[in-house]
């Protein structure tokens, strides 16, 4: 039979012809076709191929229902069985609508033009915490909900009318005694947890009291914090994700005992007193779900924060077709607005970073308004971005240099070293920190040590301070490589301490910076207390940190004492006198919290020794004899002693960025609490419920640079062309 006649149809797999229904039975074709697939393989039957032929050879208009009575319905037992399968049937499905977002095209392709990301801002953690050691301010009037609480807390850890432990401070107390103890008081505790904040992290503490006068002299017993404002035992309860705890930290200029000067005592922080306990992640949700994307935008990101030292797992990982979950490197730990920001530029096309850098660099040089946006995508891009970030380094616009210069520091390029260092040292003012703190993180380069070692001579305050900045953490890092050098190269002997951990020479190299003729700054541990930083470079200056890890920096060499001198502090409680310039310094001190007076009759001149002696606790041995002081105490007492023209320095402290950060970290409506038994439902409450103890917003914020400094009762007025205003 002809094949190529109409109606008739070759089986190639087979080899054998089969007829198609004419035209006038077109109907019928379709309804067959509707239930067999197309172009199928059959294998027949013999019997079906004979009285197949035979009808092929005779013809007819019921070919079609021949066809099916014989060959498929009636003698064909494997078509039979093909026909009888329970296959569903197809139907049309509905296509899912591609949401596209509405950003300018050079950002396409990259993680934040395809997916939010939640989690990348500070989050909002509270608790009701247990203040001991006030000096008789504390144990009034507590509302019932608080008290309840923590005679529970209290239950829990061991506080109990039966514990006689002699000198404890607890010894024999029931916990409603101690709540009604004048030396204790409840507290709110409120702070910003970092995005993607890792376990083992520290952070400040803003402490608020509930029944006391003043928290001075307080130390904030170990609570359990929150996600969320704070609430007591009954209340719906957050996730439990850090605690706290640490000596509390007063206004530094105020008067210890005080409470007629105007001056809130009932307000403090804990520097560096909060723990991350439990991990928070940062979450990648696509706009389109993707299993094939999620996969693409995990492995971009962790090419482009591969694993490192101290990392126990990748930085990524691809939860389902919509979310990825993300956690902050180590090394981004104190950096984490920068990862949040690389992460958002991340692009996922990872095959040709050239191609992708050139684009951005282009689009850096054409649209100004892009510059901040391109700079992160070309330092997402890693190295291979810096040829073209080079050619932008002498750019004429400020915008694209300026950009790329970001980029090139954040990429360790010693070439924008070279640029930074102009700028910082010739450029205009409002740019000269920001070039400071970028040149500051490139590493090695001595010339950059070198370059901030002239800036701390500076004229202008904020200079000065940002250099010291830069400089200190450059010679933190240069310790750390000294310690981990040391570590490997050294032979394990038998009886040899251990390798240290990352973290243990992270506490080491932080804690003692020798001199050194590179940077020539130094750095010591006072007393457990604070740091003590030496600058010897410049005019005398006297800079107080209130963020973070408390530090006294004094720069300027050979500070002393002034004599003659008659100063007095604290309603005359501590008086430091000399009558000549060559008499000795006699200091007295009357503690009326503990009835003890103190009388030194050679008081150290030079300042960094007298720091040490107010801090160091007394000895009975006569050694190393000190006031005992805290870090405010300390403050407080050189803030007295320099207001008298005691010290021949500036004073000057950073501004207070805590209260801004928990302001913007409570931002949110509602979170997410648990119930407080299996059956229950998770609930949502508001953040900003009245009836709850939130943060006061009437406190004076400013979230400014940490450089914008502030200076404290500047000095007479042919001084004050030093201070930068």
């Amino acid at each position: 039979m002809d094949t190529n006649t109409p109606g008739c149809v070759r089986n190639i797999g087979l080899n054998r012809t089969h007829t198609v229904p004419p035209a006038p039975h077109a109907a019928a074709a379709r309804k067959l076709s509707a239930h067999t697939p197309r172009f199928l393989p059959v294998t027949m039957h013999a019997s079906c191929r004979s009285r197949c032929s035979k009808q092929l050879r005779t013809g007819g208009v019921f070919l079609s229902a021949c066809v099916v009575a014989m060959g498929l319905m009636g003698g064909c037992p494997r078509m039979q069985k093909f026909l009888h399968r329970n296959d569903p049937v197809p139907t049309a499905r509905a296509s899912t609508p591609v949401n596209i977002r509405d950003i300018p095209a050079p950002l396409r392709g990259t993680i934040g033009g395809e997916a939010s990301i939640i989690g990348n801002e500070s989050t909002l953690v509270s608790g009701i915490g247990f203040v001991v050691g006030l000096n008789g301010t504390g144990g009034l009037t507590i509302p019932e909900q608080y008290a309840a609480h923590l005679e529970r807390m209290m239950s829990i850890n061991g506080v109990s009318i039966a514990n006689a432990n002699g000198s404890s401070p607890v010894s024999g107390k029931s916990p409603r005694a101690l709540l009604q103890d004048p030396n204790t008081a409840a507290v709110i505790i409120q702070a910003a947890i970092p995005p993607g904040a890792q376990a083992g992290e520290h952070f400040d503490l803003y402490v608020r009291a509930i029944n006391a006068t003043s928290l001075e002299g307080g130390k904030l017993w170990s609570t359990e914090m929150r996600i969320g404002p704070p609430s007591a035992f009954g209340d719906p309860q957050a996730r439990i994700i850090a605690s706290g705890k640490g000596p509390i930290f007063l206004n530094p200029f105020a008067e210890p005992g005080g409470s007629f000067d105007g001056v809130t005592r009932d307000v403090g922080r804990v520097l560096n007193g909060g723990t991350v306990t439990f991990p928070t992640e940062i979450q990648v949700v696509l706009d389109n779900p993707s299993h094939q994307r999620a996969r693409l935008i995990t492995s971009a990101i962790n090419s482009v924060f591969p694993m490192r030292p101290g990392d126990r797992e990748p930085t990524a990982r691809g939860k389902d077709e919509t979310l990825v979950l993300v956690r902050v490197p180590t090394e981004y730990q104190d950096r984490h607005s920068d990862f949040v920001n690389l992460l958002s530029h991340i692009t996922i096309d990872q095959s040709y970073p050239e191609l992708f850098a050139r684009r951005y660099a282009v689009t850096l040089k054409s649209d100004a308004y892009l510059a901040s946006d391109m700079s992160w995508c070309l330092q997402a891009l890693g190295e291979r971005s810096i040829p073209f970030l080079q050619d932008l380094y002498d750019n004429p616009d400020a915008a694209p240099r300026l950009a790329a210069l970001r980029a090139g520091a954040g990429l360790n390029d010693p070439r924008a070293a070279e640029h930074l260092q102009d700028i910082a040292t010739n450029g205009p003012e409002n740019l000269r920190t920001d070039a400071i703190a970028l040149m500051s993180e490139i590493d090695g380069r001595p010339a950059i040590d070198r370059t901030l070692r002239e800036l701390l001579e500076s004229d202008k305050l904020s200079i000065r301070v940002e250099a010291y900045e830069g400089l200190i953490q450059r010679a933190i890092n240069a310790r750390k490589r000294q310690i981990l050098n040391h570590l490997a190269s050294r032979d394990n002997r038998i009886g040899e301490s251990p390798n240290l951990t990352l973290s243990q020479v992270d506490v080491l190299a932080n804690s003692w910076v020798p001199s050194d003729p590179v940077r020539g700054i130094s750095r010591q541990v006072v007393a457990g207390k604070f740091f003590l930083d030496i600058v010897p470079f410049g005019d005398p200056l006297i800079y107080i940190t209130q963020q973070d890890v408390p530090r006294i920096v004094l720069f300027g060499r050979d500070m002393e004492i002034k004599r003659p001198l008659l100063a007095s502090a604290w309603s005359d409680r501590l008086m430091l006198t000399a009558d000549s310039p060559s008499d000795d310094v006699r200091l007295y001190y009357r503690d009326d919290n503990t009835r003890r007076t103190i009388v030194n009759n050679k008081t150290p001149t030079a300042i960094p020794d007298l720091v040490k002696y107010l801090a160091n606790d007394p000895t009975t041995n006569g050694r190393d004899p000190g006031l005992g002081f805290s870090y405010s105490q300390v403050v407080g007492a050189l803030y007295e002693l320099y207001d008298d023209d005691g010290i021949s320095a500036f004073f000057t402290t950073e501004q207070d960025r805590l209260l801004a950060d928990l302001l913007v970290s409570a931002t949110g409506e509602e979170i997410e609490v648990r119930p407080e038994n299996a059956g229950g439902k998770t609930q949502m409450v508001p953040i900003n419920d009245p009836q709850r103890p939130v943060l006061d917003r009437s406190d004076d914020l400013r979230s400014t640079r940490r450089t914008l400094l502030v200076p404290v009762n500047p000095p007479a007025p042919e001084n004050q062309g030093a201070i930068d205003e």
